[in-house]
């Protein structure tokens, strides 16, 4: 069933969401708010789902957004966002990453489904556990991919669990891609940090900076 929202922060950005398929949560605030992008920028945001971090990054009134999926139904979803909030200068594609070849963009996004779960945990709506669990992207295959559609100096931005660092960080370093900025992610009820964002640029010097964590706190005041 669709539903119509808001971008939080941003309520002048509707968006429509479908209640059976992932909603836009406290990782796509974090990262769409984590995102700088400039006018002349060509922006791809990976595994699209309905628009949401294309939304934020209309904001920065790019040259040209794309979003990518392998969800048909959420490519849907996503060009009646776009419309709806009156952005023109947008593509909406159906492919993999992995298999995925174009000329190089700007700035890639990418919030993707990160959970090694194993299928007899998984729940039974697929749309559900494409976006969260790894079951046709590995993390490997992943980072090759966003490295390829990347230009030289291109930036991208990636959030991933916290306790899978060390394997993120050396799949970037093997292809390319230097961290320049890396932001934790908290949840005021929790100990210990879920996930973690990093803004990377192909083939540049190292040298990086963490920034203060950012914390939810979803009590009610």
């Amino acid at each position: 069933m669709l539903r119509q929202d808001y971008i939080p922060k941003h309520e002048q950005l509707k968006i429509y969401q479908d209640t059976d398929m992932f909603l836009i949560n406290s990782d796509t605030e974090a990262l769409g708010e984590f995102i700088e992008v400039y006018k002349n920028d060509s922006v791809l945001d990976v595994g699209t789902n309905t628009g949401a971090l294309l939304l934020y990054a209309s904001l920065f009134n790019p040259k040209k957004l794309t979003g990518l999926d392998i969800n048909e139904k959420a490519l849907e979803i996503a060009k009646k966002n776009l419309e709806f909030n009156k952005i023109e200068n947008f593509e909406l594609i159906h492919d993999n990453i992995v298999t995925f070849t174009h000329d190089p963009y700007d700035v890639i996004i990418c919030n993707p489904p990160y959970f090694e779960t194993k299928e007899d945990n998984k729940s039974n709506n697929s749309y559900k556990n494409l976006a969260k669990h790894e079951s046709i992207l590995e993390l490997k295959s992943l980072v090759k991919g966003l490295s390829r559609n990347l230009k030289d100096n291109g930036t991208l931005y990636f959030l991933f669990l916290t306790s899978r660092l060390e394997e993120v960080m050396c799949e970037l370093h093997k292809n390319n891609l230097i961290v320049k900025k890396m932001k934790f992610v908290y949840d005021v009820n929790k100990e210990y940090s879920n996930v973690f964002m990093v803004k990377c640029v192909k083939n540049a010097k190292t040298g990086m900076f963490v920034e203060k964590p950012l914390v939810f706190d979803r009590r009610k005041k």
